[in-house]
């Protein structure tokens, strides 16, 4: 056995034990929202990292611009299919719950496929990575929505379903992948990759108790960092660049020229609002006018990172500014890390795209 199929196998494991633990996760977290709140912002970066830095580039790479039409319809396609089944009527219920929970073992024969290396010319670590991480929250979604209603063994036999259909994806997998080949397995890696998306941004394990209070956001922000963290680390101890390593090179040498001008700006705004007055001008300063702009100033700088090379082809990172920069880069990481922990990271995507009276239910 290879080093790259014991990952693998051992990414299945991980797979069905984190499937298999919805039922100790739910008896612990449901108590404690606090706990919740953090898991769910450690899971939505730490998933969303995985699969928007590395799944993604990769598929686009090997199958092309069709790539995006798999991605939509993974993040897309079950929200129309639970907007059928919440239109079924009250008699017609057990049948839609089992049409749920069809759709949720095929799911999981998917994840089985993705988990698998797909045939030896397409051993990618990230996505199987991704289909790991995502299950802890399926699992606990699974027993979350399904044990009040039906008791015990509903959801474990969801579960047990979800883990066998896992296990077969990953025994076939490797012949499917040789089947469909390089762009093939490429457009099933964005469908699955879009279905984690769907998942991890639906976020149904908080959502189905609406009346609890919320936790204060500082519980998101703290997995938000701990995630981002994480995904360091990992790009540090990979043999190869991440996909998007030269990309995000980019951003990096724009927000360090930018950065002086911003906090310019800030400052400058924060002056004018408090007319004088010293504590107002550093709250808007440090706290107000960071949390109003922190995500624009982010999406556009990923904006102009994607469009410069367009524009200017053969667009190079160039030599860093300076001490200067670097120390205003520096001010507005520390800005934009309280932020995050004052906020959470939906609280910022959310100022970029609001959404109201949105629930979502699988």
């Amino acid at each position: 056995m290879n080093d790259v199929t014991a990952m693998h196998l051992a990414l299945l494991l991980a797979t069905l034990a984190a499937l298999a633990c919805g039922p100790l996760l739910y008896v612990w977290a449901r108590p404690r929202p606090a706990l919740l709140t953090f898991l769910d912002g450690f899971l939505f970066v730490s998933i969303f990292g995985l699969v928007l830095l590395e799944v993604v580039p990769g598929t686009f790479s090997a199958g092309g611009a069709w790539s995006v039409l798999f991605l939509g319809a993974g993040l897309l396609g079950p929200t129309l299919l639970e907007h059928w089944i919440s239109r079924a009527r009250r008699e017609a219920h057990l049948a839609a719950l089992a049409l749920a929970m069809i759709g949720l073992i095929v799911h999981s024969l998917g994840d089985g496929i993705a988990l698998s290396s797909g045939g030896e010319a397409h051993a990618g670590i990230a996505l199987p990575l991704a289909v790991a991480v995502h299950s802890v929250p399926v699992g606990l979604m699974v027993w979350w929505l399904l044990y009040p209603v039906f008791g015990r063994w509903p959801p474990l036999a969801a579960i047990a379903g979800m883990c066998a259909g896992t296990v077969a994806g990953y025994v076939w997998g490797p012949a499917l992948g040789d089947t469909l080949g390089n762009a093939g397995w490429a457009w099933f890696q964005a469908l699955v990759a879009g279905s984690i998306l769907h998942v991890v941004f639906g976020r149904p394990h908080l959502e189905a108790h609406p009346h609890h209070a919320a936790p204060p956001s500082r519980y998101e922000g703290l997995g938000n960092l701990c995630a981002l963290a994480g995904l360091l680390a990992l790009a540090a101890l990979e043999d190869e660049p991440l996909p998007a390593a030269s990309y995000f090179a980019i951003v990096g040498d724009l927000a360090q020229r930018a950065a002086p001008w911003l906090l310019g700006a800030y400052l400058l705004a924060a002056l004018a609002v408090a007319r004088g007055n010293v504590r107002r001008a550093l709250h808007l300063f440090a706290v107000e006018l960071v949390d109003r702009s922190v995500a624009w100033v982010i999406a556009l700088l990923l904006l102009a990172a994607f469009v410069a090379p367009l524009l200017r082809p053969g667009f190079s990172v160039t030599p860093a500014p300076g001490l200067a920069h670097s120390a205003a880069l520096m001010v507005l990481l520390a800005l934009g890390t309280a932020s995050l922990l004052r906020r959470g990271g939906r609280a910022w995507i959310s100022t970029l795209w609001p959404r109201g009276g949105h629930h979502h239910a699988h």
